[in-house]
């Protein structure tokens, strides 16, 4: 939250619940705090608080067992608290995210997509732009401009970023004349379409998925980058994925502030296949972009998390890895790399428990691919990756074990040369842990040891 930690929670003071926040640095060390007395009710009388940062503030939900009205804490980020908002039903809570499909807050302004299902039309996609009515009461909003979508073929839209001059959005068009994937501009002050760039060259019906973006802040580029899906191994009819088995293609494609293609170019990266525990026929592998960073000699840096095949429609987290793209003679150049599994992360995670959804991403519909590729995982796995000093990948892995009720989270690293698999902190379930990574260096994790006790704790990795 504004890229600082907090610990917030409830404590009896004087025969009185108080709601206390504190805000504490990477060290631990407490450097602020504020409170609020809410009243005499007994601390078991609530559930668990929630809070978020929307639009500036820092607010706390606060709701009691069996009750459907919300008190809301709004806090400023001096920690002073500027409203407290009694009695707001659960219904009206947010109540734009009841009614949308994705939603995108960029300071006091909120942008939606909203899908409607009518049988005479299909499906309509929708962009809409609110802004924020007031910042003390509970956010309701004032809708702005609407944006339709073409009508027909649309399967999902993605919201990438939004600044004062525009709002920027990937689009899967599932079939029609508009077969491909878009990047859409749309002006952020009055809704109207700036400019729709196909990804796809023409006649090119591969699936690119939504990796990453670069903004050039100053040429106005947009740079994406991602897995490119040949055709022969996906259908939408089917809803048929074959991930990649012998190569697996990483697309770039840039295009310039008139939203013209400049460039559109894939690289080849082999996939070395370790049949592991379990496994009798050769893996398919799909990957997810992270940190894509341009560098000061025009080349990308970035780190692609690597999911393997499993059962139906899956794929589990099997391995992360570095990757370069150096820019030599004018052209762009993929250092030396490969797609394959880590045998430790594999062997450390297998089981036969077909429902254990740990590190897995599935997808119900073949027209939501790309959702895959960038939605939040239910149940993490790498919790943090880095290279040590020498080199060697490092991770911070989170392993949970459902019929012990326990979270075990560990570094794999190498020992002596030799990767290992130390354990660093179990944890029950019923505690609640939540993992913090602070720098390269350093993660925190927090748990409830008990109902009126929070734990954090400094790990060095």
């Amino acid at each position: 939250m504004w890229g600082q930690l907090f610990a917030i929670g409830l404590q009896e003071e004087n025969k009185t619940t108080v709601c206390k926040i504190y805000r504490i640095d990477n060290a631990l060390k407490i450097n602020d705090s504020s409170s609020v007395n809410i009243g005499r009710d007994e601390i078991e009388d609530y559930l668990q608080l929630n809070s978020d940062s929307l639009h500036g503030f820092l607010n706390i939900y606060l709701q009691k067992k069996d009750k459907k009205l919300v008190r809301i804490l709004r806090f400023d980020k001096q920690l002073k608290l500027v409203a407290d908002i009694p009695e707001v039903d659960i219904a009206r809570l947010n109540s734009i995210s009841a009614f949308e499909n994705e939603i995108f807050y960029h300071g006091k302004d909120v942008y939606t997509i909203k899908v409607i299902n009518t049988d005479s039309a299909g499906t309509q996609f929708y962009l809409n732009k609110w802004s924020l009515k007031s910042g003390f009461k509970n956010f309701e909003y004032t809708q702005t401009w609407q944006f339709p979508f073409e009508k027909k073929n649309i399967a999902v839209s993605h919201i990438l970023m939004v600044n004062k001059k525009f709002v920027l959005l990937y689009v899967n068009v599932g079939s029609g004349p508009k077969l491909g994937q878009w990047l859409l501009k749309v002006n952020s002050t009055d809704g109207t379409l700036i400019r729709g760039t196909k990804i796809n060259a023409k006649k090119d019906t591969a699936f690119y998925s939504f990796g990453r973006f670069y903004l050039d802040t100053v040429v106005g580029s947009v740079t994406i980058c991602g897995q490119k899906i040949p055709a022969t191994d996906f259908s939408f009819k089917e809803n048929k994925l074959s991930g990649s088995k012998s190569v697996a293609l990483l697309y770039l494609a840039e295009m310039d502030s008139t939203g013209e293609m400049t460039t559109r170019e894939e690289f080849k990266i082999p996939v070395v296949d370790v049949k592991s525990q379990g496994s009798k026929v050769a893996g398919s592998y799909i990957f997810r972009v992270n940190d894509f960073i341009k560098t000061r000699d025009k080349g990308f840096v970035f780190e692609l998390d690597i999911f393997k095949g499993v059962g139906e429609n899956c794929f589990a987290y099997c391995n992360t890895s570095n990757y370069n793209l150096t820019l030599k003679d004018e052209k762009l150049m993929l250092e030396k790399n490969v797609i394959a599994p880590n045998p430790n992360i594999e062997k450390y995670y297998f089981n036969t428990d077909k429902l254990d959804m740990s590190g897995k991403i599935c997808y119900d519909s073949l027209l939501k691919l790309e959702k895959i590729y960038y939605r939040n995982i239910s149940l993490p796995v790498k919790m943090a990756f880095k290279k040590d000093t020498e080199g060697n990948p490092v991770w911070v892995l989170r392993k949970s074990d459902a019929k012990k009720g326990i979270e075990n989270f560990s570094v794999l690293s190498p020992v002596k040369k030799i990767y290992q698999i130390t354990k660093i902190e179990e944890i029950n379930r019923a505690e609640q842990a939540v993992f913090y990574k602070v720098s390269d260096n350093n993660f925190i994790l927090c748990r409830q040891v008990a109902g009126d006790k929070m734990q954090l704790k400094l790990f060095t990795w």
